[in-house]
């Protein structure tokens, strides 16, 4: 008989708690079961009744009082969501490319609180395994260093992928992924493949302006489609646009926890979308670089999972799950896969095999899986930490998302605060973020920013956020 993992059992006893709270079935400040009673009625030992009350703790969802138990934690009134924008005009080009490269390096002093890029953590990676697992490969086998590796990746990692996307509604074979230098890279070469110079292409608004540099340098036109922070891409407005024949190329989405709104779209939504895609002849690159950092339960299917026809070219990376510096990403892109692959071998002829084979044994061995468990609850504590520092110390006008992944936010402040100026304030004061207008083609979000809640919360995090805050709210008057 096998044994629950006593830190499972804790988690899923925390977060069943949880969500009792957010349904009011505890009140703010109502006294919650005693350790004691909490073992007793679930079965559980002591130390794990404990260890469910200090993550519920950690998470500021509940507070101790001495001599006295665990109480449900008073907070005040959550901020409200940022508004779906409204419908931009016309497609056009894209010139974001030297404002975001000022941004970024802006972000690389080591004195700066880089709250800007979507960066992790390097102590949130299993760095210590993953360097044992490297030394062991290359002691066995020396001569990697003298090989060139396959074209589409390392057949051990293909496999992989392809057993991971059938547990997640994805009919992919080892032989349909191309392994690439990131997400990145496989963005890159699918919008190549699907789409010519001067085209349109569809985006999401606000959307990853790593994707907008993309298409600036491929000489494309954006499409801003609206975006709702709870439900993602808006599917009317998305009909709309693509009704006249030619008038898009191709859309590129991120359905699952978009960066940086962090929205998920419904099932159905996904279904929708590429039904009327295939029909339009339309194809979709679906970004899918933050669907295993689910804050639920379960991870949420790709919109690849209803692709009957190849036209979803599904791309993604183990960057911001395992090891940014492996730079190791993948794309499956159907129909798409002989222009792809080709576009692979011009641009990098290949990917370093050695990196896709470490990740290939995490993966096989349960470490990926595991690790993933604790990843998600250190995003999630800490997008909660990030969004009451927000509600504390940001002007009362403010808005914030609530991701339910991933671990960026996106904040909306009252419409006389220029982003851009509070960068400036910020920067000078040792603190970076990205402000909303590099997440637009057409310069919009000018009082909206993101902020990177990938780093774990310190006294020095705090202190970040309150000057932001504080210069937020003198600029809002």
């Amino acid at each position: 008989m096998n044994t629950p993992d006593p830190e499972f059992v804790y988690l899923q006893l925390a977060q069943r708690l949880a969500d009792a709270i957010g349904s009011g079935a505890f009140v703010p400040g109502e006294r919650l079961p005693s350790v004691r009673l909490l073992a007793q009625r679930e079965r559980v030992s002591i130390a794990t009744a404990l260890a469910t009350y200090r993550h519920l703790e950690n998470r500021r969802l509940v507070e101790a009082r001495p001599k006295s138990g665990y109480f449900v934690r008073a907070r005040p009134p959550r901020l409200a969501e940022p508004e779906q924008p409204a419908a931009k005009r016309a497609p056009a080009f894209v010139g974001v490319n030297r404002l975001v490269m000022e941004i970024l390096d802006a972000s690389q002093d080591p004195k700066v609180v880089a709250l800007g890029a979507a960066c992790p953590s390097s102590s949130l990676f299993p760095n210590s395994k993953l360097q044992r697992m490297l030394g062991a490969r290359t002691r066995r086998r020396p001569e990697s260093f003298g090989v060139y590796g396959m074209a589409t990746g390392a057949e051990s990692l293909r496999h992989q992928i392809a057993q991971r996307a059938f547990g997640y509604g994805c009919r992919i074979e080892p032989e349909e992924v191309i392994v690439t230098n990131g997400c990145m890279e496989a963005l890159n070469i699918a919008l190549h493949a699907v789409a010519a110079p001067g085209s349109v292409v569809a985006l999401e608004s606000p959307t990853y302006f790593g994707v907008l540099q993309i298409v600036e340098s491929l000489g494309m036109k954006a499409l801003e489609i609206p975006t709702s922070p709870r439900t993602g891409l808006s599917l009317d407005a998305l009909d709309l646009a693509t009704r006249k024949p030619g008038a898009v190329s191709a859309l590129v989405v991120m359905p699952n926890f978009s960066n940086p709104l962090g929205c998920l779209m419904p099932d159905a939504n996904k279904k929708r979308m590429v039904e009327l895609m295939a029909e339009r002849g339309i194809p979709v690159i679906e970004d899918d670089i933050y669907g295993d950092l689910h804050f639920g339960e379960r991870r949420p299917k790709p919109a690849k999972a209803w692709d009957r026809t190849g036209n979803v070219l599904l791309a993604s990376s183990f960057t911001k799950t395992v090891a940014p510096g492996l730079r190791v990403g993948w794309i499956a892109p159907g129909r798409w896969f002989p222009q792809v692959s080709m576009l692979k071998f011009i641009a990098t002829i290949s990917t370093a095999e050695l990196g896709q084979e470490v990740i290939a044994e995490f993966m096989a061995n349960g470490g990926y899986d595991h690790h993933l468990r604790r990843l998600r609850r250190a995003f999630r504590e800490q997008v909660e930490r990030m969004t009451d520092a927000i509600e504390r110390h940001f002007p009362p006008e403010t808005r914030v998302t609530r991701p339910a992944g991933g671990f960026v936010l996106w904040v909306e402040l009252p419409a006389s605060v220029d982003a851009l100026e509070l960068f400036q304030a910020a920067s000078a004061k040792g603190v970076s973020f990205g402000p909303g207008v590099i997440f637009s083609p057409t310069g919009r979000y000018t009082h909206h920013l993101r902020l990177n809640c990938g780093l774990p919360w310190s006294d020095r995090l705090e202190t970040a956020m309150r000057g932001v805050g504080q210069a937020a709210r003198r600029l809002a008057g």
